[in-house]
Order: C-alpha cells, then structure tokens, then sequence
C-alpha cells in the first residue's frame, strides 16, 4: 500500500501532486485504493482544473477518458471526456501511457512521471503528473484518477502533440487485490 508520499512523489516536485497523493491515501483508509465513490470533487476543488479521471475498458484492455479538467483539455485544445489515449496521440506515444496504465490496474501500483512534450507552436511543456487506480475493496481498479502539472515558458504555448521525452518514472506496488 502507499503509506509514503516520499514513496511516490520526489522531493522537489510541485506541492499540489503530493497534495493530491494524501487526499488518495486518506480516502483509501487503509484499504489497497479508494473506491470512485470515496472522491468528492469538492474536498479537491483546487486540483480539479488539473485533474484527470480514466475509465479501465475490460480490465485494462482500454482505457477511456471520463473528465478532464480545464487545463488538460486546454492542452489538447478541446474536450477529452469520451476519447481514448489512441485518439489523442501517436500510437507509439499511446502504447506507452496504456502500458503505464495497464500495470497501474494489474499490479495495482500508483507511479509519478516528469517528462517534456513538445506542443504544436514549436515549444516544449513539461508535465509532472502521478496516477492512482480506484476500485472497489479488494479491486481490481476500475479507474484511474490522476493529477498533472504543466510547466511551461508560455501559458500560450499550444497543444501538447506526440513525441514526449520521459525523464522520470517512480512506480510504487500497491500490493495484490485479495
């Protein structure tokens, strides 16, 4: 189970993630994860432009975006609630976050990742974001919640595209479901 924020979220990353990543680990009340119902928008209205909520198609086999908030559809210049990841990216680029989320329902694990897109102006964004599974006790996952950070030299600096450069992963093993 994550008991450590210093598991998931390095040191130096933006305080809302590790913000984030207690308000999950509080609502999973010692269980393996919270369930969706355990999330109330109101107690994390502050992270809600940033936060992002996946539907888990077929025990992993998919993955659909249920919400998104305002500054993650902003980065895709439009609506992502309904579209799956393959909608949004190149296949190379969406093999690699269903892979990630695939073994956050598996596993079930959690993990945080920093990396660097490039956007259709010709700048690049950073995006430190960490993903939890939610399900019910005992899982399997049948979401996933998470909360992204964009970085930017411009707030205008486009739609985020394929091609993204990882600079970091930390996975943490959530343990089995029984």
């Amino acid at each position: 189970m994550l008991h450590s924020l210093d598991d998931l979220v390095p040191p130096g990353a933006p305080d809302d993630l590790r913000r984030f990543a207690a308000y999950w680990i509080d609502k999973a009340a010692g269980r393996l994860m919270p369930t969706f119902a355990d999330i109330d928008p109101v107690e994390i209205r502050w992270s809600l432009p940033r936060v992002y909520l996946v539907r888990v198609v077929d025990g992993g086999a998919d993955f659909v975006y249920r919400l998104a908030g305002e500054a993650i559809n902003l980065r895709y210049q439009g609506s992502i609630a309904g579209k799956r990841v393959s909608d949004l990216l190149e296949a190379g680029s969406a093999a690699e976050v269903i892979g990630r989320w695939r073994r956050v329902v598996e596993t079930p694990a959690a993990y945080f990742v920093d990396s660097e897109h490039p956007t259709s102006t010709g700048l690049r964004i950073r995006g430190l974001r960490i993903a939890l599974p939610l399900g019910p006790d005992g899982g399997p996952a049948d979401h996933i919640i998470g909360l992204t950070v964009f970085e930017s030299r411009s707030e205008a600096s486009g739609a985020v595209i394929s091609g993204a450069e990882t600079h970091d992963v930390r996975w943490v093993e959530l343990g089995r479901p029984a």
